[in-house]
Order: structure tokens, then C-alpha cells, then sequence
């Protein structure tokens, strides 16, 4: 690192800069400098930790170097970039998926999902129940979630109501936005940083169903060393480099039964001596999560 070199984290990318929130308190309006090899990152990231120099008489803030990344969220990259994969989030913890009981509707198998990418990426899960003015009760596959270690908190954005647990659950880590249109992620952030610029619409009447309001990808650093990164791109993941019998390993309940099966490469959708089968048969594991892992199984088929 070069002497007077600063150091910081992106906080929004566009395509020719950057704005990066220095680890002097400062926020910087950097170029990217033409020498810095992509090759071993793909392509700059929200989160990401650079090196940068300030702008003088004579020059631009520019950032000249990329740190190595702890962790990152990822999707296949456009057909038409030499990339493979396009760089979603850098050094995240945990994929934060928010969710309601209503407006729009609990969705089990959604959360399941998202759990899963999870999964995938190395990283926790915290789930939050938003909208709790508007409905209290908590869903039993959120129960049952909570039971397998994942941590589950009750929050209403709009009513201010257990902010105070959330920003506690979420203390000193990195985390990305997930979940369902219209269940209240730009208004979280608005509640936790104000005047945040995510737009909130109001949920569809006619569907139950919101719109999504995020168009482009930002950090925002809130009290508690916590760290929000709101990603348009979260929404298009899905369940990829995965194999049918690697699906199973994404969940936590199927773990202590994968060794049982009757057949090594068993695919748990049908085979005799299916110790997975015979476990939602016994009510051992609930049939809403088994029903989920069949659905991203079939989807892989098809992808496949």
C-alpha cells in the first residue's frame, strides 16, 4: 500500500466511480484507476475494502487497489461479459430476509429459499418478521426455523416497534436485504437511516403483492458497527452450482439423516429406504420444508 494511501469500504458503485466511506469518517467521489487487475475479483462490489487516494490540485480521488474479500454474493454474470459471475456484495456475514404475516403473505417456501443461498455463500441467516402492527402472531414455520438456530426478529418498520432487539441482532455485521417484494425492506432502512433514499411504494391491492423499489445497489452504516447493503440484483438469485444431491446439504433438518438413506447417490424424491421420506412421514421434519427442497430440485432439473 502505497504511503499515503487511505482505506475505506464501497458504499455505491457505478459504472466509471465509486463512493467510498473512508475509515477517516469521510465520504470520497473516486475513479478507478486503469492499473488495478479485476481478474481475481470479477468486477468492484458494494462492501468492498480498497485502497484510495485523495483528490489534490492536480488529480481525482481514484482508487488504486481492491483488498483481498472475506466473502461475497454472486450471480451469473451477462451473457455478453467475459465475466463469469457478477459480484452482488463483498464481505458480507449474513443474508438479512425480511418477511411479513401479511401484505403480502407469509411465503414458507420463499424463506427457504433464501435460507438456502445462505447456505451457499458461506454465510448466516437472520430472518426478520416485519409488520408486526399490522399482525403479531408468528407463522409455525418461522417457529420451526427458529428451532433449527435460525434467529428470528419482530420488527414494524412503520411503527417503530422492536428496533431497538433488531439493531441488537444485527450488531457489528455486514448483512444483505432479502426477501419478497412489498414486505417492507426500503422502510427499514428509512426507519434505521433517515432521510435513506429507497423509495416505498405501497402494496398491490388487487394482489397482495408489492413492487420492488430498489434500482441500484448502496451501503448504509448505522449505529453499532452494522453495515445494510440493499441489492436490486438479490432478487434474480437463484439456486445454482448445486448438484441434486448436494441440494439436501443446504438443509440443516436433512443433515443428520443424509447417511441413512438406503442408496448412496439417493436424490430423497422417491427411492425405497429414503431416510429423508421416512422422517417427513413421522413428522420429524415438516412436510412445508420437504415440499420446498422438491420445488428447487425440479427447478434445477429444468435449469439443468
Amino acid at each position: 500500500m502505497a504511503n499515503n494511501a487511505l482505506i475505506g469500504t464501497l458504499v455505491e458503485v457505478q459504472r466509471r466511480t465509486a463512493l467510498v466511506s473512508g475509515d477517516d469518517g469521510a465520504e470520497y467521489h473516486c475513479q478507478y484507476s486503469p492499473t488495478i487487475d479485476l481478474k481475481s475479483f470479477s468486477n468492484f462490489a458494494v462492501g468492498d475494502r480498497v485502497e484510495f487516494i485523495s483528490a489534490g490540485s492536480q488529480q481525482e480521488a481514484m482508487i488504486t487497489a481492491i483488498q483481498p474479500r472475506t466473502s461475497q454474493i454472486s450471480r451469473p454474470g451477462p451473457k455478453d461479459r467475459l465475466a463469469s459471475e457478477l459480484i452482488l456484495a463483498a464481505n458480507v456475514d449474513a443474508l438479512l430476509v425480511v418477511t411479513a404475516v401479511s401484505r403480502p403473505e407469509f411465503n414458507p417456501r420463499l424463506v427457504d429459499r433464501y435460507l438456502a443461498l445462505a447456505e451457499i455463500f458461506s454465510i448466516k441467516a437472520l430472518i426478520c418478521l416485519n409488520k408486526i402492527d399490522l399482525d403479531s402472531s408468528i407463522p409455525k414455520e418461522l417457529d420451526y426455523l427458529m428451532g433449527l438456530g435460525y434467529p428470528v426478529v419482530r420488527v414494524s418498520a412503520k411503527a417503530g416497534l422492536g428496533m431497538d432487539d433488531f439493531m441488537q441482532a444485527l450488531a457489528g455485521m455486514s448483512v444483505v436485504l432479502s426477501g419478497p417484494s412489498g414486505v417492507g425492506k426500503s422502510s427499514l432502512i428509512r426507519s434505521l437511516v433517515p432521510g435513506a433514499l429507497p423509495r416505498v411504494n405501497d402494496v398491490r391491492k388487487g394482489d397482495g403483492k408489492g413492487r420492488h423499489t430498489t434500482t441500484s445497489s448502496h451501503l448504509y452504516r448505522i449505529g453499532s458497527g452494522i453495515s445494510i447493503i440493499d441489492t436490486p440484483g438479490i432478487r434474480e438469485l437463484g439456486i445454482r452450482g448445486v448438484t441434486r444431491g448436494g441440494l439436501a446439504e443446504l438443509w440443516r433438518d436433512f443433515r443428520p439423516y443424509l447417511n441413512s438413506c438406503r442408496f448412496r447417490d439417493c436424490s430423497h424424491t422417491g427411492e425405497p429406504g429414503c431416510a429423508i421420506q421416512q422422517a417427513v412421514a413421522d413428522g420429524k421434519i415438516p412436510d412445508f420444508r420437504y415440499q420446498s427442497f422438491l420445488r428447487i430440485q425440479d427447478d434445477l432439473e429444468e435449469a439443468g
